[in-house]
């Protein structure tokens, strides 16, 4: 039903006087409330509704209970020692000059994202050919975008730019800046952020000698309804 289909219902209402007034008029009246929110809803599913996230989050990285949380952002430790624990991974394993580890990150968000999520994070790190280390990290977020309260899962690629870094020595001030991009599942979207897909990129905020702050800065595009394939 579009206006001009409620516009003819109110001329043959006001037309066909043997019909009474106050019931015809109520009935369009009605129709006319109805025809409206259907108005309303196909064009925000036609067109979609769009939001673009910007702000920082930071990340820690929770060590096993009993210890201290490793807040440092976000660093791929060293292997450890037997029967120490120094860093926060759950898993770690070396294939040739490679090597490899996963962890639980929880991160905290602030700006148009306000909220948390928390990922399960593989990484691959080569200090001897790429000197850079890459992670997969599947996770979820909770909070609020813009205000509107759900939860939605994602997935991101990160890569960590470890030039600075030599085989078994720290990276300088054990800082490492970092590159990636979030991409949401579609289809998981939960609350108000029901039938919410896309995501973006971020990146270290860098201090005055290009070292990360321990700060991360994002720039997302989040869009709803007909322009999300999972919706279709």
């Amino acid at each position: 039903m579009n206006y001009r289909d409620i516009r003819a219902i109110f001329v043959h209402a006001w037309c066909k006087r043997s019909a009474p007034i106050a019931i015809v008029s109520s009935v369009a009246l009605v129709l006319l409330i109805a025809g409206l929110m259907m108005i309303d809803q196909s064009r925000a599913a036609g067109a979609g509704t769009q939001i673009r996230a910007t702000g920082t989050f930071t990340t820690a990285f929770p060590l096993p209970i009993s210890t201290s949380t490793n807040s440092d952002f976000p660093i791929d430790p060293d292997p450890t020692p037997n029967n120490v624990v120094t860093n926060p991974s759950i898993a770690e394993r070396t294939y040739g000059d490679l090597f490899i580890l996963s962890r639980y990150a929880v991160s905290s968000f602030t700006g148009s994202l306000a909220g948390t999520t928390v990922t399960l994070q593989t990484v691959v790190r080569d200090d001897v050919v790429e000197h850079e280390a890459f992670q997969m990290n599947a996770g979820s977020f909770f909070g609020r975008l813009d205000g509107l309260r759900g939860s939605f899962s994602n997935i991101n690629h990160v890569v960590a730019d470890r030039s600075r870094c030599v085989q078994g020595v720290p990276c300088p001030g054990n800082r490492i800046p970092v590159e990636g991009r979030l991409t949401v599942v579609e289809g998981t979207g939960m609350g108000e952020l029901e039938g919410i897909c896309g995501g973006g990129a971020f990146k270290s905020v860098l201090d005055s000698s290009g070292l990360p702050t321990g700060v991360a800065e994002y720039d997302f595009t989040f869009r709803f309804g007909k322009d999300c394939k999972a919706n279709n």
